[in-house]
């Protein structure tokens, strides 16, 4: 009996040494994966730096740069919503307009809410976007917002006028999948509207001294 006492209990703590081993390699690996994401975002950031827009839309190369300036967004935005693409920074979703490479319409943009539109949390009705591609840059005022869930994108289909919609998860601080999608609609800046919201010592120059559903897919959490 003590024999048997003594069998049981080593196999009982080799199964306790085991499952430890395990878990610490459970926890390593929730550190180091999005450790590993961070750095793929960073480095196709700077990469994108150094090209110039592109010509024509291809599946994960960089089209552009977004820039919201009130909340310090300043991105480069990549073809297409796959989470590959969505680890290097907001990506245009396949299909939507995107100005200079397609005819006008709706331009749709998604982003991670805990990394590359974490600051989309705190834009406002009123704040200006600018996207800068192959036509030179295009300013918007973000007009409104809609919380939606993920199966809602009628907002993200094609529209006959201009206009630029962001797309992330919601809510931004959320544990796991996020329930939501917050969609921010943004209209065209007039010229007259440019012309008066430019600081005074820089109006009168031009523009050029002064570009899969991501709302139903799981690229987007």
């Amino acid at each position: 009996m003590n024999r048997i006492r003594r069998l049981l209990g080593g196999r009982l703590r080799a199964a306790r040494r085991t499952a430890g081993s395990a878990i610490a390699a459970c926890g390593i690996l929730v550190l180091l994966i999005p450790a590993a994401h961070r750095t793929v975002g960073a480095l196709a950031q700077a990469a994108a730096l150094s090209q110039p827009p592109a010509a024509e839309l291809r599946a994960g190369e960089a089209l552009g740069r977004i820039a919201i300036p009130r909340v310090q967004i300043n991105l480069a935005v990549f073809e297409g919503t796959t989470d590959a693409v969505l680890r290097k920074g907001p990506g245009h979703l396949s299909g939507t307009a995107w100005p200079g490479l397609t005819a006008t319409g709706n331009c749709v943009i998604a982003g991670h809410r805990d990394s590359f539109f974490r600051r989309l949390a705190g834009v406002r009705a009123g704040d200006v976007v600018t996207l800068s591609g192959p036509a030179g840059p295009r300013r918007y005022t973000l007009a409104e917002s809609r919380i939606v869930s993920p199966q809602e994108v009628g907002l993200l289909e094609a529209t006959p006028d201009e206009r630029l919609t962001l797309v992330s998860c919601y809510p931004f601080r959320w544990t796991g999948p996020a329930p939501y999608r917050i969609v921010w609609i943004g209209r065209p800046l007039s010229a007259s509207a440019e012309h008066a919201s430019a600081p005074s010592g820089s109006r009168g120059r031009t523009a050029a001294g002064a570009g899969e559903s991501p709302a139903r897919s799981g690229a987007l959490r």
